[in-house]
């Protein structure tokens, strides 16, 4: 269900790694967007190719969510 397949010859966590290592945030418009205006050899990104990528980026697993929170609490406590 959630293969890091490639899309235009580049793997799904690339497009989402590219973005948040620019400071881009996941939740909101923008990152689809991006994705919206995105061309690859010519070609702009298919609606189900961003669909794919979204919901590749944008499910997390619950359990390493939640540590991940306790870690980024302790962080700033």
């Amino acid at each position: 269900m959630f293969e890091n397949k490639l899309i235009r010859n580049i793997h799904v966590s690339r497009y989402i790694a590219s973005w948040v290592n620019v400071g881009g945030s996941l939740r909101g418009r923008a990152f689809q967007g991006w994705l919206e205006c995105l061309m690859i050899d010519g070609e702009y990104l298919t609606s189900d190719e961003i669909a794919y990528i979204r919901n590749f980026a944008l499910n997390g697993k619950l359990e390493l969510e939640e540590n991940a929170k306790t870690f980024l609490t302790s962080l700033n406590s």
